[in-house]
């Protein structure tokens, strides 16, 4: 009930001086605000890479890199041919050593062919190599089915072509699913269709080239085409090593460092480097967690600024009160009843202001959110629709500063109640 009734004084005395009052948070607004937005616009940054990586496609993967070590010299090591860099061989027996770790999905181009559609008309197609297009999450299948790892193991002929393909290669209507595909490595039968991609025609493409002018990707299984070229086995200075996410990624990366160290002992002028698209989306997110902390303590600053204010006010309005206390305490209200009316006031201020300033930081993040967004769509067309741009006020930055308003409240407000608690109330009916 007492609290209430100080709430209630807390609220009339704020209502009497509003001017001052909105002049005494003015502090707490700033820096509330400031914070928000910094945390929103660095919470939104990290939410917006997470969600474009993602549209990408998998990021389960581990880049491997054969390099020569050309030593401290700078003189080029013992000579090494393509049989000391990443095999095939090498992969398969890192594969079946840990099935439960890792697996392949490699893809590669094995250039372009000229084909004759129904209207005996000539167009070109890009074929590309992909191992398993059954894990893939980055290509949209209308219809059909994906290219799958027993069509890898089985070496079929087979095809994933685009919707552009088959516009440029069957009449309208024509059902795609189980068509041939005359080639010069032979004939290939299609089992699925996919979506291509808007970036085609935004970036590859001409305006106002001709559907049947148009270079289009068709997928293969890549062990097939590696058998039709007479490649069983290649060598590369890179290969993707993609892993079970259920595992931990920095056990699966020392696993795959030390099978690979294995591998090239006897080859000391080699070297493997290995890295990780999701361990350098975690370090792009640390930095941006330290700028935003960093930034959030300078803007952090104006709190106290504002704290400071809130003391000053509640002196003066102490002073200009001291008739009013000193009849309270005549009445027999005790020291801690005049205490806790002043620090809830105090709080109140903090607290309304911080209130406000969170308001105005979401706003703020969001309005710098919206603008990010409309100068991508304006100046950066071609690249919009790899950002999926998301804008999203931190809640912890949110709980944290409605806790340091009142904190501020407390801390700032105490000195002066108790102050007003402390006085001698005979003094206190004198004053003028």
């Amino acid at each position: 009930m007492q609290f209430i009734e100080n709430l209630r004084l807390a609220l009339t005395s704020i209502a009497a001086n509003k001017m001052r009052s909105v002049l005494t948070m003015l502090g707490i607004i700033i820096g509330i605000s400031a914070v928000i937005m910094i945390t929103t616009i660095g919470t939104s940054i990290q939410k917006t890479l997470v969600n474009t990586f993602n549209s990408i496609g998998n990021m389960n993967y581990f880049d491997v890199y054969a390099g020569v070590d050309w030593g401290s010299d700078g003189d080029e090591p013992v000579s090494y041919t393509d049989e000391d860099l990443i095999s095939r061989d090498m992969l398969d027996k890192l594969v079946n050593t840990y099935p439960d770790y890792f697996y392949l999905n490699m893809t590669d181009s094995f250039g372009g062919v000229e084909l004759k559609n129904w209207k005996d008309q000539t167009f070109s197609a890009s074929i590309i190599g992909r191992m398993n297009v059954e894990g893939d999450n980055d290509i949209k299948f209308t219809r059909g089915r994906k290219i799958s790892k027993t069509d890898n193991d089985l070496h079929k002929q087979v095809l994933n072509v685009s919707t552009l393909f088959v516009e440029q290669y069957l009449p309208a209507n024509a059902d795609p699913i189980g068509q041939v595909v005359p080639t010069d490595l032979g004939d290939f039968v299609i089992v699925g269709v996919f979506e291509l991609p808007s970036i085609y025609e935004k970036q590859i493409y001409e305006p106002g080239q001709k559907t049947i002018d148009k270079l289009t990707p068709v997928y293969a299984p890549y062990d097939t085409m590696m058998a039709l070229t007479h490649q069983e086995n290649s060598y590369k200075y890179y290969a993707e090593v993609y892993y079970n996410p259920e595992y931990d990624m920095e056990m699966l990366q020392n696993t795959l460092q030390e099978f690979f160290d294995n591998e090239y002992a006897e080859k000391p002028y080699m070297y493997i480097k290995i890295e990780n698209m999701q361990s350098q989306l975690g370090m792009i997110n640390t930095v941006i967690n330290v700028i935003t902390i960093a930034i959030s303590v300078i803007a952090a600053i104006s709190l106290i600024v504002g704290g400071v204010g809130v003391m000053n006010i509640m002196l003066v309005s102490i002073t200009e009160r001291t008739k009013e206390i000193g009849v309270r305490k005549a009445l027999g209200a005790q020291n801690s009843a005049i205490r806790m009316q002043f620090v809830v006031e105090a709080i109140l201020l903090c607290l309304i202001g911080g209130i406000i300033g969170i308001i105005l930081g979401i706003a703020g993040g969001m309005l710098i959110g919206f603008v990010a967004k409309q100068l991508v769509m304006n100046f950066y067309a071609e690249y919009a629709e790899l950002f999926t741009i998301t804008i999203q006020p931190s809640v912890p930055a949110i709980l944290i500063s409605v806790g340091f308003s009142i904190l501020t409240g407390v801390f700032f407000g105490y000195y002066p109640a108790n102050k007003a608690a402390k006085m001698n109330p005979i003094d206190a009916l004198r004053y003028d």
